[in-house]
């Protein structure tokens, strides 16, 4: 192993198409390993005999983890031999998903869940300097998108499959599918991520001490969202502790140079937008399969098939999207897809007890197309926004706003619901403040001035 002081490769001038599509597939696998699982948590409960609040740290014991190491990961990303930590971090989740499969306990299942979430969530981190490396400036929107697609559809077809493996194969099966894949995104990112040829680095102590803070202040702040609506003093305390891990994160002189990076009005902008906009999971993930299920009595299976056309929408624009963002720039057309998913929660705002199914998912899909446009847009624009030596740490921030803003929204429409006389007065109000979350990013989008050629940081 080597020091993490080495230079990660260079920025490309060519585009391997290899390599992008290789840590699609790997982003894909540590995506689902978080959201699948979810499918056998009953088998879970009964297994081992816990309460459904326990069996919640299944998914939590992997996505606190995942979100806590971005920041660290993508700094890690800006000095460190990329195909060698791509290769670790891979390897390190498909042997977790052996020992989760394995495990003879709750307890010991929880801390595989863990270890996988930690050292496989590197890939996370480090997605943006491996675009950045393999990928032409000309080539990037539609780079960006090729990856985003592939998590798109083959988080769908995931979710969708989860189900008849558990079915088939128990929960234990489950896991041992995300191990094939592990084994063989291990295989692709060997074979086509860029190397500089230093190997492994060795962590020193300012990395550790960086992941402890800025990992643990993710990690807090991420699970007072979780405890807000049942457990408020827990999620106060959550909060502190996030506050003050920040802080110490923050005056650390290692932490210098990331933090001059947020202050930059043009990226600074662009995260806090990404943030409020990815908030509209408040819609997809509360709002809208509430209201399906205690408004319109939808059944379970039916309430997954409606909400399937925003992922469809998003699947279908996303090619479209990145093409446009090469051809016209990022900044522009991430603002416009903005604007478009403005406008595309408008209808969705005004939906009933008289509201169709055919005309709910036609306003879902909607969303989901105007959503397509600004996804891989967006992430395209944060990458070119930053130094080409700081991508590694541009791709880290960008994954982590988005998971804070993916949470804080269904946190803010559970709010406003409580808040309504009635269960469709609740959707209204929720779906407002969720509107009022998009409106307020497109605002900050505009602010950044993106349809100018971005400066780096």
């Amino acid at each position: 192993m080597t020091t993490a002081t080495n230079a990660a490769p260079e920025a490309a001038t060519a585009t391997r198409w290899g390599a992008i599509l290789a840590v699609g597939f790997s982003q894909l696998v540590v995506a689902g390993a978080m959201s699948s699982i979810a499918v056998a948590l009953p088998l879970i409960r009964t297994e081992f005999g816990v309460s459904e609040a326990a069996t919640a740290w299944v998914l939590l014991a992997y996505a606190l983890p995942v979100g806590a190491v971005a920041i660290a990961a993508g700094r890690l990303a800006d000095r460190a031999d990329l195909r060698a930590v791509a290769v670790f971090s891979m390897a390190a989740l498909t042997v977790a998903s052996v020992a989760a499969a394995l495990a003879p306990s709750f307890g010991l299942l929880l801390a595989a869940r863990a270890v996988g979430g930690l050292l496989g969530g590197l890939l996370f981190g480090m997605t943006g300097r491996i675009v950045v490396t393999s990928s032409a400036p000309e080539h990037r929107g539609r780079a960006m998108s090729a990856i985003a697609l592939m998590m798109t559809v083959g988080g769908m077809g995931m979710v969708g499959a989860g189900g008849f493996v558990v079915a088939a194969f128990d929960w234990q099966g489950l896991f041992w599918v995300f191990a094939v894949m592990g084994a063989a995104a291990v295989a692709a990112v060997a074979v086509a991520v860029p190397s500089n040829g230093t190997g492994l680095p060795r962590p020193d102590r300012a990395l550790l001490v960086d992941t402890a803070t800025s990992g643990g202040a993710i990690a807090s702040f991420l699970l007072a969202f979780e405890y807000v609506d049942t457990t408020p003093w827990i999620a106060v305390g959550a909060f502190a502790v996030s506050v003050l891990l920040a802080t110490a994160w923050v005056r650390q002189p290692s932490s210098a140079p990331t933090v001059g990076l947020l202050r930059s009005p043009q990226l600074g902008g662009a995260l806090l937008s990404l943030t409020l906009l990815s908030g509209v999971t408040g819609l997809l993930n509360f709002s809208l399969p509430y209201l399906l299920t205690d408004v319109q009595g939808a059944r379970p299976e039916l309430v997954s098939t409606v909400m399937l056309a925003f992922i469809g929408g998003v699947a279908a624009m996303t090619p479209v999207a990145g093409w446009l963002a090469d051809r016209f720039g990022p900044g522009r057309v991430s603002l416009v897809g903005a604007v478009l998913v403005v406008g595309a929660i408008v209808p969705l705002i005004m939906v009933g007890e008289d509201s169709g199914l055919v005309g709910l998912a036609s306003r879902i899909g909607l969303l989901g197309l105007a959503y397509g446009v600004f996804n891989s847009p967006m992430n395209t624009y944060l990458l070119a926004s930053a130094p080409p030596e700081q991508s590694g740490t541009a791709g880290a921030f960008m994954a982590t706003t988005r998971t804070i803003g993916s949470s804080l929204g269904p946190v803010l429409a559970a709010l406003a619901w409580g808040l309504g006389a009635t269960a469709v007065d609740g959707y209204r109000l929720s779906a407002w403040v969720v509107a009022a979350m998009l409106v307020a990013g497109a605002l900050l989008q505009a602010t950044t001035k993106p349809w100018r050629t971005p400066a780096a940081a």
